[in-house]
């Protein structure tokens, strides 16, 4: 870097005052455009509860102790082993870790699933790592606040709530990752923190290659069934173990490593994760198919045949196959008896054609409904409906880009129900669970023993590091979903 660059950022900072402005950066030592530490303290601890209000915790104490326990030994030796950690597991089946400024780092249960040892989740959490000791959160926040580049579309974009404020202070970072540049530090720093744990820093080249793995399938899948998806923090876009700058980043980490001793992994990873939860949680509810099954609110629901289903932490929609129409499903708690006219009334204030619909067990009261839409700020409408039950409101919403659904919203509605008894299994939610392979055991036969829908063998194969085509070795420890 040149002087010349040092001084216009000096004068920047002048000119940004005191909460913002020029810090040395822990890792570089430079001087860079970005906000205090204090800044960074105050906004993790400010935006870690509407993160477990957004995800709730994993349920597994020891679990959570273990990822714990790795993280706090990772950043003893990271370059900002000052700032006080938090490491949670999140009850969450989306593949993503990531990192709020002043040290909280959080893993989700659903990337722990494809991980096979220690190592891998000692790779991730140290990635993570890095993103808080080279402060690339308080970057892109001063660079966000001076170009006014933090918008609401985050929020539009994702429809999360505690993550999207979060990550729209950051530009979006927690969800879409950083830059490339700002990437690859942070694998660089993770390795070394790795490597002085004594984990082999090529675990984080198998780890990347795993969910890289996941990713390509995610993608294929998503395109055959013509939706967009996700990937963790933007992974390579050609293979990691091809990537020439990562192997650089990795052969200088291994250097740390002190190879006399034994790496960390003695097979507990297995273990713990032997039980865990795999896919959609039952506390937010099972979908199989165009069926919908909640067993704590004893609840059925089923949407058109060939409808995609996605559900989230705040809404439950069907996309049908064209895109043409959106049905969504919202829940809230009310205080009996309801007029759902009135509520309607109050939920949408231009909520018209009010019109009684007998469900299989409830009341339901339906109508139309103009909003604005935020996006076009044009006015649209929606056939709103809902379903009382005690003190729990179902709300549905349909929309369509040309006309609205109406035969199918109306048979939404009317499917609302109490499970029945051969139901429960069904909305009972899945579970990896860990066995040893006999002589003749083929990924094929193990897909036939798990609890899997859809994609069986690929499933298999990606949480087990065997994908695309790989196959299990007697006696060895592979997990099926059950």
């Amino acid at each position: 870097m040149s002087r010349h660059f040092f001084a216009r950022i000096v004068s920047v900072c002048v000119v940004l005052g005191v909460l913002q402005g020029c810090t040395t950066n822990p890792v570089t030592g430079q001087r860079q455009l970005a906000m205090s530490e204090s800044w960074e303290v105050n906004t993790g601890r400010a935006n870690h509860p509407k993160i477990l209000q957004e995800y709730s915790v994993y349920d597994d104490p020891e679990l959570q102790d273990y990822v714990n326990d790795i993280g706090q030994k990772l950043a003893a030796k990271s370059h900002r082993s000052n700032l006080e950690y938090t490491f949670t597991l999140l009850d969450s089946p989306q593949v993503n870790a990531f990192a709020l400024p002043g040290g909280y780092i959080y893993i989700t249960r659903g990337i722990m699933a494809y991980m096979t040892k220690e190592a891998h989740l000692a790779g991730v959490i140290g990635h993570e790592i890095g993103h808080v000791t080279a402060a690339h959160g308080a970057q892109r926040a001063a660079q966000a606040q001076l170009g006014g580049l933090a918008t609401a579309a985050v929020a539009i974009g994702t429809g999360s709530g505690g993550l999207a404020q979060a990550s729209q202070m950051l530009g979006g970072a927690l969800i879409s990752g950083y830059g490339r540049k700002q990437e690859l530090q942070s694998d660089r720093l993770g390795a070394e923190y790795i490597a002085q744990n004594n984990y082999s820093p090529d675990d984080m080249v198998g780890v990347i290659g795993i969910l890289k793995d996941q990713e390509l399938f995610a993608a294929e899948r998503a395109r055959k069934e013509g939706r967009q998806v996700q990937g963790y923090h933007n992974l390579f876009s050609t293979h990691p173990k091809n990537d020439q700058r990562l192997q650089e980043v990795i052969a200088a980490a291994d250097r740390l490593r002190d190879t006399t001793k034994p790496e960390p992994d003695d097979g507990r990873f297995l273990r713990l994760t032997n039980g865990m939860a795999y896919g959609e949680g039952e506390k937010q509810g099972i979908t199989r198919g165009n069926k919908f099954y909640h067993k704590d609110l004893d609840l059925f629901i089923e949407f058109p045949q060939g409808w995609r289903l996605q559900n989230t932490p705040s809404v439950l929609a069907a996309l049908a196959p064209d895109g043409s129409k959106m049905i969504q499903m919202q829940m809230d708690s009310v205080a009996p008896p309801v007029d759902g006219v009135r509520y309607l009334g109050t939920k949408f204030p231009q909520f018209r054609d009010a019109r009684n619909v007998q469900t299989n067990e409830d009341q339901a009261v339906a109508g139309v409904a103009t909003v604005s839409d935020q996006r076009s700020g044009q006015q649209r409408n929606l056939r709103v409906a809902m379903v009382t039950r005690g003190n729990q409101a179902y709300v549905l919403s349909g929309m369509g880009k040309t006309q609205l659904p109406t035969q199918e919203f109306f048979d939404v509605a009317k499917s609302v129900r109490r499970l029945k008894d051969s139901e429960r299994k069904l909305a009972e939610g899945r579970k990896i669970k860990l066995i040893k392979t006999k002589r003749g055991d083929t990924v094929a036969s193990l897909a036939k023993q798990s609890n899997l829908d859809e994609y069986a063998e690929a499933q298999i194969r990606l949480i087990n590091d065997l994908y695309p085509s790989g196959e299990p070795k007697p006696g060895q420890l592979i997990k099926i979903i059950e």
